[in-house]
């Protein structure tokens, strides 16, 4: 009994802690190398003229969370080149101050 117990208890550890973004891409050199889940194609577009221009390697991982996007990059990737992907993201929004 006390078996079943734990393992209920490792599969529900195991659900909360698994990875599920809603998509993943992978940057090798400027280029987009491949590409995970639900990607718009105009972000893919955009996310492959923003390495073209500024070419680099590594991962981005894009979480959707009720009504907003959360997005995770590899420490290889620039912090300027990160500002330039999240606010190509679809439905992103500017961070300018109204006065």
């Amino acid at each position: 009994m006390l078996y079943v117990i734990l393992i209920a208890a490792a599969l529900i550890f195991a659900i909360v802690l698994y990875d599920k973004p809603k998509m993943k891409l992978t940057f090798k050199e400027g280029e987009v190398s491949s590409h995970t889940g639900q990607v718009d194609k105009s972000f893919l577009h955009k996310c492959k003229d923003i390495a073209r221009k500024n070419p680099f390697s590594g991962t981005m991982k894009v979480y959707k969370s009720r009504e907003q996007f959360r997005v995770k990059f590899s420490k290889s990737v620039p912090n300027k080149t990160r500002h330039i992907l999240r606010s190509a993201l679809p439905g992103a929004k500017n961070h300018a101050h109204k006065r």
